[in-house]
């Protein structure tokens, strides 16, 4: 058969199968390539905006941890009446007012002083020169950080996935749509078949019933096809994050299929397990962040000083001081231990998570290769049958306008054919599907994106059954 010798060559050279694109019936200006469709649900899927939301926290989070090792520095403003004798004497000699007559009536007056004012102005500087704790947080930050992008980074292969698909399956909802169509005129030929039949005298009014009833229910399944293309237009709108129906057109992304050992070797690059390594990371790091409990921290002060007994920033007196700072905690009640002993149990958990995902992802990657393989056999079956299904309806037709077989025989072999018809369609899906989650399941859907647009080969979408076939006879 030349369809299917046309679709083995195809096979061999481009990996699965390419099935022509549906003509799109209005090129409205909702109507999308798959490319433009991946493209713009990358660009307008409210959920994908929402996720820049948790990348901008985790950015801010970083900035936050490093603020730790950067200079404190605070302003002081305060104001203290106090007649406690100690008080009263230090204050009047920050403010510089101390003098020779303040002396006069020691020890009385030293011991009840009349009350005094005191504006103090303090500037306060530290620096931390060693604290663990602090860049231990800076590096967790920032691997959570890191995390997070590569999390949005798998939502944006998730989220061109989703349209990808959505995308499929409105092209599979008009395949399946020229199939009713083609059904219901088919079928309208057995009718008129039947009439003719009826009126010669050399037919039956029950062929004629019959065939009305058959033609009833082709009518009523175009109707059903009908809602079902636009409904899957507007879930691959909403996949797109509008609201608008979107019409697919044709597909031009250029896809091959790599090898098994290839995909599997790419599996280690995607980026929710790149994403799961960068937290084992910092499972390590909070290991370390519980041992720095037990070091010490170095850092430097320094604070300006201006006392004034009437005005607030008043400088009637200044001074300053400065110096080094080491805080050793020799005991914090055994709970650095204790942290310690709770980081390496949450380590364990993420490095067995870390290894259980991967395991996953390559048998995901597995299964895809297998349902692909599947897949591609199945439309080959698929095209065989339904040139099996075209040519028995043929030949009963023929029979049945000569008079040498009955419309229920007929009608058996059209029912055939409609069967034929929808199960090459979604064969044709399976095996776009099946494409399509072999690069998913190894990380390599966003690429097909940045290739250079080449003539569709192996994501081609699925085309009316008929239609195809006429393509595949030349």
């Amino acid at each position: 058969m030349k369809g299917t010798t046309w679709l083995r060559t195809r096979i061999a050279t481009m990996a699965v199968a390419a099935i022509a694109a549906l003509p799109a019936a209005t090129m409205a200006a909702d109507a999308m390539t798959l490319r433009e469709a991946m493209t713009e649900a990358l660009r307008g899927n409210d959920l994908l905006k929402a996720e820049q939301g948790r990348l901008a926290a985790a950015e801010g989070a970083v900035d936050a941890a490093r603020s730790f090792l950067l200079p404190n520095v605070s302003v002081e403003e305060r104001f203290l009446r106090t007649d406690n004798p100690a008080y009263n004497f230090s204050m009047k000699i920050n403010q510089g007012e101390f003098t020779a007559a303040d002396l006069q009536g020691a020890p009385g007056s030293f011991n009840n002083p009349e009350p005094i004012n005191d504006f103090q102005t303090s500037l306060t500087v530290s620096q931390p020169l060693y604290a663990p704790r602090a860049s231990i947080g800076v590096d967790m930050a920032r691997g959570e950080a890191v995390a997070v992008g590569l999390d949005i980074a798998r939502k944006r292969e998730e989220t061109a996935h989703a349209a990808l698909k959505a995308w499929l399956g409105s092209k599979a909802a008009e395949a399946y749509g020229e199939a009713a169509a083609q059904a219901e005129e088919d079928t309208e030929e057995h009718v008129r078949l039947a009439k003719v039949a009826e009126d010669a005298g050399v037919g039956l009014a029950s062929d004629r019933l019959r065939a009305t009833v058959a033609l009833s229910e082709a009518k009523r399944m175009r109707l059903a096809v009908q809602n079902n293309i636009e409904i899957a237009r507007r879930g691959l709108g909403l996949a797109l994050g509008r609201e608008a129906v979107v019409t697919p057109t044709t597909n031009d992304l250029l896809v091959e299929v790599p090898e098994l050992d290839v995909l599997l070797g790419k599996v280690s690059t995607r980026a929710d397990l790149r994403a799961m390594g960068e937290r084992v990371e910092n499972a390590k790091r909070s290991v370390a962040l519980a041992r720095a409990e037990r070091l010490p921290e170095v850092g430097l002060f320094g604070s300006l000083q201006a006392n004034d007994p009437d005005l607030p920033l008043g400088t009637s007196g200044t001074s300053y001081s400065a110096g080094v700072a080491v805080t050793w905690r020799l005991s914090s009640g055994w709970h650095s231990a204790a942290a310690e002993r709770q980081a390496t149990a949450e380590l364990k958990r993420a490095e067995s998570l870390r290894a259980g995902m991967e395991k996953a992802a390559r048998f995901r990657v597995q299964e895809a290769w297998l349902r692909w393989g599947e897949a591609r056999e199945g439309l080959k079956i698929a095209d065989e049958t339904l040139g099996v299904a075209e040519e028995g309806q043929r030949l009963v037709r023929i029979r049945y306008e000569n008079g040498l077989s009955t419309m229920v025989a007929l009608l058996d072999t059209q029912a055939a054919l409609n069967r034929a018809r929808a199960e090459r369609t979604r064969s044709a899906v399976d095996l776009a599907a099946a494409v399509a989650e072999l690069h998913f399941s190894s990380g390599l859907l966003l690429e097909l994106i940045e290739k250079a647009e080449g003539t569709p080969t192996a994501m081609a979408a699925p085309a009316g059954t008929c239609a195809a076939r006429r393509s595949d006879r030349g």
